[in-house]
């Protein structure tokens, strides 16, 4: 693997600690204010910016493993 796609993997990995760490202390804050009636506030359809801003909060992690995807394939080649 050469060194941008190491770098990226790497980036990618700390992206995704970021955002596993900021959803999950966000989940447990709404399940410490509401209780267990978090569960369904979460899977209620009508809360489209809750699911459109945890996706966001993943987009990095998963656009730094794609770029360095894209870097192997084209050291390969």
């Amino acid at each position: 693997m050469n060194d941008p796609a190491k770098t990226f993997r790497k980036l990618g990995w700390v992206f995704l600690a970021i955002a596993l760490n900021i959803v999950g202390i966000g989940i447990g804050a709404l399940w410490m204010k509401v209780g267990p009636a978090a569960l369904p506030l979460l899977l209620d359809s009508s809360n489209a910016f809750i699911w459109l801003t945890t996706a966001l909060t993943f987009a990095p992690a998963l656009g730094s493993f794609y770029a360095s995807r894209l870097f192997r394939k084209r050291a390969a080649a």
